[in-house]
């Protein structure tokens, strides 16, 4: 069990979530036109706040405070990078914020930041959206989601959250047999209540359970309730193969570091949309609304976070919502993108995609300069570095790459660097960040 309550956790932290839970709780009680009515004065609200507080945003947005909100200018990941290199809040008043940078699963990585009551409403939302699946703060979370192995620092931080918030983290980078065997026994050993991480890890445990024809988890480890699945696409085939690896129900999560929850699945697989922290909408390629019902790309409005213009912001995926009767009023009725491949290495060893996230993030932390990249795979061991930036990449920071890959991955692996203008981007989803060719 936590070693604290985990709204007292947070309170130690100045984040007070029970008065956050308190407030989506009862904007939950609205009726539909009350409800709506409400959300829209925030919306607009948070818009009128940064075109007077943000100069950035302001001259992003023109001098029109009046503008209608179907004019307001869809904001890019480009974009925000440009903002983040002179938006950075002074150091002498970064503890009023939480910061933190995107996965760079996109290929476009940048830093952000939020005032603590938009951080606070986020986790709340997780801890409420958690709790409606049966998952209480007494049940012991299986973690297969990043672990930094580079900063001690950092490793420390990780395991103190861990510790505090009940959950026990397994090495996601390693995904041999031998390890795979090992994270197995370990579910013998401890009493999970329930399964979260990357979706393509998780596969790979569903299939090597089924593969060495081994007992399903909730065999060995009964107390488990439940499995969520995020970052990647979990299609219904492979939801079929974790249920009966697992034995458990699975449900799937949507959202993004910049975010928080977008959508997550209830008890009856229903994407519900979290229209209670943000506005999302979906438009065309000519940025116009679509019809209830018809594919487009998701646009993402934070009510909440009045330090970082997180406004009309293009997250990159391409979805389909459809208007229900009853709260949160819209469902997530198809997502497409977010599919990463897998890594394959000479000795056998495979890794997710989504590790050279963890190889990219200290060189990203040290410098803003990398606009854009993406790894491509070659062959076994060879890989093609493409990035986008205003300068060469210096052969101390490409050698540092290469450490962190032979850290990361194995060694002996040969990288080539390559810098151009754009990385083409395709509107059936997502660029990813990562490519294999091998079983191409």
């Amino acid at each position: 069990m936590p070693f604290l309550n985990t709204s007292t956790i947070w309170r130690l932290f100045g984040y007070n979530i029970n008065n956050s839970k308190t407030e989506l709780k009862n904007l939950k009680k609205l009726p539909e036109k009350k409800y709506w009515e409400t959300q829209i004065k925030k919306r607009d609200f948070i818009f009128q706040h940064h075109f007077k507080n943000t100069q950035w945003y302001k001259n992003f947005a023109g001098n029109d405070i009046d503008i209608e909100w179907e004019n307001i200018p869809i904001i890019t990941k480009n974009d925000l990078q440009d903002f983040t290199s002179i938006g950075l809040p002074n150091s002498t008043i970064n503890n009023e914020y939480y910061f933190a940078n995107t996965s760079g699963s996109s290929g476009h990585p940048f830093f952000f930041w939020k005032n603590k009551d938009c951080h606070s409403l986020a986790w709340a939302k997780i801890i409420i959206s958690y709790e409606n699946l049966g998952i209480s703060n007494w049940d012991k979370e299986a973690r297969f989601f990043g672990h930094i192995k580079d900063s001690y620092k950092t490793r420390l931080i990780e395991y103190i959250k861990d510790k505090f918030l009940n959950r026990y983290r397994f090495d996601i980078f390693n995904i041999s047999n031998d390890n795979l065997m090992g994270i197995f026994n370990t579910f013998g050993k401890k009493e999970f209540g329930y399964i979260y991480g990357y979706s393509n890890v998780i596969i790979e445990l569903s299939n090597f359970i089924i593969r060495k024809k081994l007992a399903p988890l909730i065999n060995i480890c009964p107390s488990l309730k439940l499995c969520i699945v995020t970052a990647e696409m979990c299609n219904n085939e492979d939801r079929k193969l974790i249920n009966k690896a697992f034995g458990i129900p699975v449900y799937q999560e949507y959202g993004s570091s910049e975010t928080s929850i977008i959508a997550i699945e209830n008890k009856n697989f229903n994407w519900e949309i979290s229209t209670d922290r943000l506005w999302v909408e979906v438009v065309d390629e000519e940025n116009n609304p679509v019809s209830n019902g018809k594919p487009g790309r998701i646009i993402i409005t934070d009510l909440y976070n009045q330090a970082f213009p997180f406004i009309k912001y293009e997250i990159g995926d391409i979805g389909i919502i459809k208007k229900v009767r009853r709260f949160p009023f819209l469902m997530l009725s198809e997502l497409s993108g977010r599919n990463s491949d897998m890594i394959q290495l000479p000795s056998g060893k495979r890794a997710p995609g989504l590790t050279f996230y963890y190889i990219s993030r200290s060189i990203l932390e040290e410098s803003t300069s990398i606009k854009q990249f993406k790894i491509i795979q070659e062959e076994l061991s060879k890989f093609r570095f493409i990035y986008v930036s205003n300068n060469e990449l210096s052969e101390e920071t490409k050698s540092e790459i290469i450490r962190l890959s032979y850290k990361y991955l194995e060694p002996e692996l040969f990288f080539e660097f390559e810098r151009c203008k754009q990385i083409s981007n395709d509107y059936s989803g997502k660029i990813q960040h990562f490519f294999s060719k091998i079983n191409c």
